[in-house]
């Protein structure tokens, strides 16, 4: 089998466009003769972005659930732990200093009554483990 070679291929390179004798090209020429843009004035609030905002201001009940939770779960942990600590018989100070931090924060007020009434159970337990634990100490 015989190869043979084909015709050469050239690229192309675009040629460019003649300069007019004062050196400036068409397109400069062109620009020049386009009429001056009008002055721009103060632009106006967009309604779609004060909406943004107004969204961003409002304040999201599930996340002041989730973190009312999140602290009722962050107690029952400790008196977990403080129950586990009194059964084995050591006490560690820096568990109860835990607890107590816990305590005396306030938590995120929370509008569902059930959840409220729950999580003032779970600080009145604290506050009479807490209390108890000041007697013996």
């Amino acid at each position: 089998m015989r190869i043979e070679r084909g015709p050469r291929i050239q690229s192309t390179v675009p040629r460019r466009e003649a300069q007019t004798a004062s050196g400036e090209s068409d397109f400069a020429n062109a620009v020049a003769n386009e009429p001056q843009p009008a002055p721009t004035t103060s632009a106006a609030p967009s309604s779609a972005v004060e909406g943004l905002f107004a969204l961003q201001e409002i304040s999201d009940e599930l996340t002041g659930r989730r973190r009312a939770a999140a602290r009722g779960n962050a107690l029952l942990d400790r008196l977990e732990d403080l129950r586990i600590a009194l059964l084995s018989g050591t006490l560690p100070r820096g568990q109860l200093a835990q607890l107590r931090e816990l305590a005396r924060e306030h938590g995120p007020s929370v509008d569902d009554p059930k959840l409220a009434s729950l999580l003032n159970d779970i600080e009145l337990r604290v506050a009479v483990e807490l209390a108890k634990l000041d007697q013996l100490g």
